[in-house]
């Protein structure tokens, strides 16, 4: 039994195996379904042809999105199984602000980071970087939605609101952009809140990552006093079955 097997929650090879085969060209296809949807957020004059280009790489991806959340429930053979542990992805199927979060599930499924203990620890590092920046992508949109209508407003356009994002969640808080709104002063509480628990994730891995390396470099050294070979990664532990 495979580590990927031993963790899948009951899913089926199958669904497994798909999802193996596809992980890389839907983490391309959903970098390109984000980077459409923020011009498509940020371009809010007339209609032109890049803005068409947008609209219909949104829907064309959209289509691909569903199309394999369907094969995989189909190859699942268990309903039940496959929604406990894919039930976020259907969501984000019908709420398009948690779509780019299901980037950080097709990094997790990149067979890549699987070979070897470093790129797991790298796999790791990227998903911690990549849900901070969504997190604070998708909190600051909402706030800008919630405020651009209000005469009141200090954020009133995107890019606005993503630095009044960043600088909120690094505790920096110029106070040049503050919201104004019952609704986006609540989103605003929130992404304070996850601020300290993703600033803490971020620090935990961080010094994880430098024990592990102190740690194989004192082996390495070991092993050269007593003349043996190093070996750069641990050894691995027998896999029964």
């Amino acid at each position: 039994m495979t580590p990927r097997t031993a963790h899948s929650g009951g899913i089926s090879p199958r669904t497994l195996a798909w999802e193996d085969r596809t992980a890389w060209p839907l983490f391309v296809l959903s970098l390109a379904f984000f980077a459409a949807w923020v011009w498509v957020l940020a371009d809010l004059g007339p209609a032109t042809p890049w803005r068409t280009a947008m609209w219909t790489t949104i829907a064309a991806t959209w289509i691909v999105f569903a199309a394999d959340f369907v094969v995989r429930w189909v190859l699942s053979g268990d309903t039940r199984a496959f929604f406990r542990t894919r039930w976020f992805e259907a969501v984000s199927l019908a709420v398009v602000y948690l779509r780019p979060f299901v980037i950080i599930a097709y990094v997790w499924r990149l067979p890549w980071f699987r070979v070897t203990p470093a790129r797991q620890r790298a796999r790791l590092v990227i998903l911690v970087t990549m849900f901070t920046f969504l997190f604070v992508f998708t909190a600051s949109t909402l706030v800008w939605l919630a405020e651009r209508g209000d005469p009141r407003a200090s954020i009133v356009d995107l890019g606005d609101a993503i630095w009044w994002g960043f600088s909120t969640i690094a505790t920096v808080g110029y106070g040049d952009f503050v919201p104004v709104t019952l609704a986006g002063r609540t989103i605003a509480v929130g992404l304070m809140m996850g601020g300290l628990v993703v600033l803490g994730v971020t620090s935990a891995t961080v010094i994880s990552a430098l024990n592990d390396q102190i740690q194989r470099t004192a082996r390495v050294r070991e092993s050269e006093r007593a003349g043996m070979p190093a070996s750069h990664e641990s050894p691995r532990p027998p896999m029964s079955g």
